[in-house]
């Protein structure tokens, strides 16, 4: 394992969710294209966002604000988070392999002929696939009381992620976007004005993202047409508790606030959270972490990554890591 500085550090994070998203891209037809959005969004930090942190003043202030104000702020909302989400999917992970082994036992039972040809959108539908009749009484009822607690755990996974989007969306992206606002007035010859010093509200980050990031922008896909179509909504339903509906038969999510409802597949619903969490926050806070550590190089920079590194649980997999070696203070 190679020693690296906080930079590199943050930066092996940077370059690892874009493995991911290239494993996305494997797991389900849905998500064909995903790695090539994951790649762009890649491309705009690693290049406009990372060189003017590094050469414009301006930029680097925000960067700087980022790193001491903020960051801490995102660490404790991504540790909170994070460790819901993999204690949920672990769970997840044991059911499903329970599902496994019994329709092993039930194929055994001659109950279910189709188990090696069929492959299962997800878990809780093996009573698609399992002759019931054909089975014995006490298999019987644990057929039935597996399938309650996988659909139980299904329609709390979706709920995990709703959070997730609540949470990011009004933690973590304002206050991305407030190095990134700079960096899109720099490139769009935009004046400065006192507005720049504040992080916005909601309400006014709505508005300057759909002024700002129009079409063709690399961040379109998330931050424009889908802003006020699905994120707002979503955020409105996972904050207020009520309008989230979860229709384990066809696998749709559906989402009602005041004003809007939304329907969509639960792998169309999984991959807009993706969009959100993984490839606009993830990518944003590890690439304009790197990008200010390159460039303080000093006690900001080794404080960072030794909170940094509590978000993951111990048995967290990940990428390569590498060996911590501070900045000299």
């Amino acid at each position: 394992m190679r020693t690296v500085y906080p930079h590199e550090f943050f930066r092996l994070d940077f370059e690892q969710i874009l493995v991911e998203a290239r494993r996305q891209e494997t797991i389900h037809p849905a998500n064909k294209g995903e790695y090539t959005i994951a790649k762009k969004i890649y491309d705009y930090f690693d290049s406009d966002v990372f060189s003017l942190v590094a050469q414009n003043d301006w930029v680097y202030d925000a960067a700087s604000r980022f790193a001491s104000d903020y960051a801490i702020e995102c660490f404790h909302h991504m540790r909170l988070a994070g460790e819901r989400t993999f204690k949920t999917q672990t769970r997840l992970q044991k059911l499903n392999s329970k599902v496994e082994e019994f329709i092993a036992r039930a194929f055994h039972e001659g109950a279910a002929p189709q188990a090696i040809e069929i492959e299962l959108v997800k878990a809780s539908d093996f009573l698609e696939i399992v002759q019931l009749s054909k089975l014995p009484a006490k298999m019987r009822s644990e057929a039935q009381n597996l399938h309650e607690e996988v659909v139980d755990h299904e329609a709390l996974q979706m709920l995990v992620t709703i959070k997730q989007i609540v949470g990011d969306y009004e933690t973590l992206l304002p206050r991305i976007m407030y190095v990134v606002r700079r960096v899109e007035k720099v490139r769009q010859g935009l004046p400065k004005a006192s507005s720049d010093n504040d992080l916005l509200g909601m309400s006014a980050s709505l508005s300057w993202y759909e002024d700002h990031i129009s079409v063709g922008h690399t961040l379109y896909p998330v931050l424009g047409k889908d802003l006020r179509g699905f994120y707002k909504v979503a955020r409105n339903v996972g904050s207020h508790h009520e309008g989230f509906e979860w229709k384990a038969s066809t696998n749709e999510v559906i989402l009602t606030d005041r004003n809007d409802q939304v329907e969509m597949h639960a792998h169309d619903f999984q991959k807009k959270y993706r969009y959100l969490s993984m490839y606009v926050c993830d990518f944003g806070m590890r690439g304009l972490l790197a990008a200010f550590c390159q460039r303080e190089k000093g006690a900001v920079s080794n404080s960072l990554v030794r909170e940094y590194v509590k978000i993951f649980p111990e048995d967290f997999p990940g990428g390569e890591m590498g060996v911590l070696r501070p900045y000299t203070e």
